[in-house]
């Protein structure tokens, strides 16, 4: 069954170029990933700290496998303290 999860990140104040650089290198890298469908990110248009990704994986092996890539791990590695928040919505299509 198809996937969507919306991942709401926040960034500390002051860090949200660090973590929309990052987020950026993990679109590239994740959109070529044999079970992503959909990866894309976007800006609060009234708080640019706030960034959210609607991502959609053909299930959820595809998206445990992301989870598990280096490009994934990397980005936490490297922006994890420039994050306040992440707040992940997974979602199964109803209609």
């Amino acid at each position: 069954m198809t996937l969507t999860l919306v991942a709401t990140i926040t960034a500390r104040s002051g860090q949200a170029d660090i973590v929309e650089a990052g987020l950026r290198q993990l679109v590239s890298a994740s959109r070529a990933e044999a079970g992503c469908l959909q990866y894309d990110l976007h800006r609060h248009q009234d708080d640019a700290h706030v960034f959210v990704m609607i991502e959609q994986w053909q299930d959820s092996a595809a998206l445990a496998f992301h989870q598990n890539t280096d490009h994934y791990r990397h980005f936490k590695t490297t922006c994890g303290e420039a994050l306040q928040d992440v707040a992940l919505q997974p979602l199964n299509r109803i209609a």
